[in-house]
């Protein structure tokens, strides 16, 4: 499965109750406001599925990612649930180191293997993409985690120059200069 999905399916797990609530609101709403409104009954009720329909394809996302999140050790979902979920006390996190580079390498494994924990459990790129992105919130979702990667790309690409940059300064401040030798070239032959 593509890790942008993964990632969008783990950002989204935390909200998913929500959503659906939400949905239920809309549906209840459209419900009630059918009898006011005097268009063709059979499109009122499409919209109705159409809803009940993304409701479903919800929870049916929360179960697999649950699924999925099986698969990973308790530490392993404490750093999941440090970037995505938020859900723990601070308490929880005392010496969590999430600054250092190893912190990061690890988030990336972390994310491919939920990709593929997750197509394990019944969700491919191709059921994603005809269900999840049929509803606003993933496609959303989606185009915020492209964006976010873009960022990370582009300050990772900067810090590396940067890194490059000093390097090459220390080379050039080490390097002997030709001027800076006791004697010159012309000394020497003579």
């Amino acid at each position: 499965m593509n890790v942008l999905y993964a990632k969008v399916a783990l950002y989204s797990y935390a909200h998913l109750g929500a959503i659906a609530e939400q949905i239920d609101e809309v549906v209840e709403k459209k419900a009630f406001s059918s009898s006011m409104n005097f268009s063709p009954a059979v499109g009122q009720f499409q919209e109705i599925i159409d809803l009940t329909y993304q409701k479903q394809i919800i929870f049916a996302l929360g179960l697999c990612v649950k699924d999925a999140l099986k698969d990973f050790t308790e530490k392993e979902r404490l750093c999941l649930d440090y970037k995505y979920f938020k859900k723990r006390k601070k308490e929880d996190y005392v010496g969590f180191d999430c600054s250092s580079r190893g912190y990061f390498r690890l988030q990336t494994r972390l994310a491919e293997k939920f990709a593929k924990s997750l197509e394990k459990a019944g969700y491919s790129d191709e059921r994603f993409e005809n269900e999840c992105l049929s509803i606003d919130f993933f496609r959303e979702m989606l185009k915020r985690v492209k964006e976010k990667e873009n960022l990370n790309r582009k300050n990772k690409t900067a810090a590396e120059k940067e890194q490059l940059n000093k390097l090459k300064s220390k080379i050039a401040q080490n390097v002997v200069k030709p001027s800076a030798t006791k004697g010159s070239s012309r000394e020497m032959t003579a």
